[in-house]
């Protein structure tokens, strides 16, 4: 669902840029550089990681500017005052917030589209542009290190006896990578993301199986389904 929802934006942005616009003030040095994108909403829904994983934005000296959509690259001109930067691209004035180290566009493009739509952007190579520091909470909730706790099967019956709980172990990272071992072996290094309860894995798994994810009033498990079919409650590793 997060990817049609940024692949809409992607195009909404691509079909936007038809008003005129121009900006006026000056260009400070110390903003230069290369902002990737790290959050954003979009029709009620928040974004992070690969669901915008396509935007940026290059401040470069004398107030040149490149923006990039999912690999589409936009030049323009920018300038700032105190607070906001308003970068003008295909004669469209985009103004955004300044922060420390970010800029934040609200409700950008809201007039022309209809929709609420917000995009953060932090400065790379700073803390500002960590992901850890804007993924929804739930999605912090996941981070680290999990190793399973219980083990049943598709009939929800403990399966302890046969396979040992803890053979699951699952590493989530922040930039929404993930490691999965099995039996002290790893099986699956996919991406993962998290959306109405279900986390998912986007990858391929040793031996043809399969592995998806539940979030769900704190609660982890992790369904793996091979040549058996296990569902592991998972706990934080200590």
């Amino acid at each position: 669902m997060k990817k049609i929802i940024s692949a809409i934006i992607i195009m909404i942005l691509a079909l936007s840029m038809a008003a005129c616009g121009k900006a006026s003030g000056r260009a400070d040095e110390a903003l230069v550089g290369k902002y990737i994108s790290v959050k954003g909403s979009a029709f009620g829904m928040t974004l992070s990681g690969d669901d915008i994983a396509g935007f940026a934005i290059e401040l470069k000296s004398g107030g040149k500017v490149t923006m990039s959509v999912n690999g589409t690259t936009l030049d323009g001109k920018w300038v700032n005052d105190d607070s906001t930067i308003t970068i003008t691209a295909e004669k469209t004035d985009m103004v955004g917030q300044l922060g420390e180290n970010t800029i934040t566009f609200e409700g950008f493009l809201k007039e022309k589209v209809g929709a609420s739509m917000d995009l953060t952007f932090a400065k790379e190579g700073t803390d500002a542009a960590k992901p850890e520091n804007f993924l929804p909470d739930e999605e912090k909730a996941l981070l680290g290190d999990w190793e399973g706790a219980s083990v049943t099967d598709v009939m929800k019956e403990d399966v302890s006896g046969e396979v040992s709980p803890s053979a699951l172990k699952a590493t989530l990272n922040a930039d929404h990578t993930a490691s999965i071992s099995y039996n002290g072996e790893e099986i699956a290094a996919p991406k993962w993301s998290f959306y109405s309860d279900t986390v998912s894995f986007d990858g391929d798994v040793s031996g043809d199986a399969s592995l998806y994810g539940e979030f769900k009033d704190g609660v982890f498990t992790i369904t793996y389904s091979g040549d058996n079919y296990y569902n592991f409650v998972m706990e934080a590793s200590k």
